[in-house]
């Protein structure tokens, strides 16, 4: 059996220090103790340019951009991989404008010409192979509908590029897991269950729904949360907020 190849993308400008890092490390970590091969990339140290909408990358036989940047040797990459984990905290209802970027110019996974698929017009993959997507989330609000929409554009990437999305690994009021020590909260759980949804992909190509609902838990109620997270907000405002 071929080794199983997974690419991350994390889109958090926090990189390994963010609360995003905090899922996804320990989900790529179990992938990796399952026999995967896994390549971790981050945003923050790509040069992407904006897809321009120009479609040459369509029309070449090769897919290759008019662009030159980073995204000569991601899009490979990702071609290669057999899981694309795209991971990204929630900005404004949807995944940073970085990881937007990124998702546009892998334009070059489709081609031009369309086709009826499971009764709706696709674009042609460029090749037969069929990926799985996995998102990796953090917000800081505390309900978990706030990945809604990012969640829902994933399922649509997945169907347009034919792929299997396979779950999204998310963490509503995210902002807590750094603290959750000195809060005496409990947190060992989830990082086990997020390593324990990267096992089960990669040995049995699906996620668990009781591993994903154990990553999302709550920590805490609605009301204490926003009581805690109320007392950061003011202390941080204090100390940035000045103009000058």
């Amino acid at each position: 059996m071929n080794q199983l190849k997974v690419v991350a993308i994390n889109a958090s400008p926090h990189k390994d220090n963010g609360n995003t890092a905090l899922i996804l490390g320990p989900f790529l970590e179990g992938m990796k103790e399952a026999g995967a091969e896994v390549q971790i990339f981050y945003t923050n140290n790509l040069k992407v340019n904006p897809c321009r909408g120009d479609v040459i990358c369509f029309c070449r036989k090769s897919g290759r951009c008019i662009q030159s940047d980073d995204m000569d040797w991601l899009v490979p990459k990702a071609r290669d991989a057999d899981v694309l984990v795209f991971a990204s905290p929630i900005y404004t209802d949807g995944v940073t404008g970085p990881m937007k970027m990124v998702i546009d110019r892998l334009v070059p996974l489709i081609t031009m010409p369309i086709e009826v698929h499971e009764g709706h017009c696709r674009h042609v993959p460029r090749d037969e192979k069929v990926r799985k997507i996995v998102f990796a989330s953090n917000c800081g609000l505390w309900e978990k509908d706030n990945f809604d929409p990012a969640i829902a554009h994933m399922k649509a990437i997945a169907r347009n590029i034919n792929a299997e999305f396979v779950g999204a690994l998310i963490r509503p009021h995210g902002m807590l897991m750094n603290q959750a020590m000195e809060l005496g909260l409990a947190v060992d759980e989830i990082l086990s269950a997020a390593r324990q949804a990267g096992h089960e992909l990669a040995i049995t190509g699906t996620i668990a729904d009781s591993t994903l609902d154990a990553i999302s838990r709550d920590l805490l109620p609605r009301d204490q949360y926003m009581i805690h997270v109320n007392h950061v907000c003011a202390g941080l405002c204090e100390r940035l907020g000045n103009e000058n």
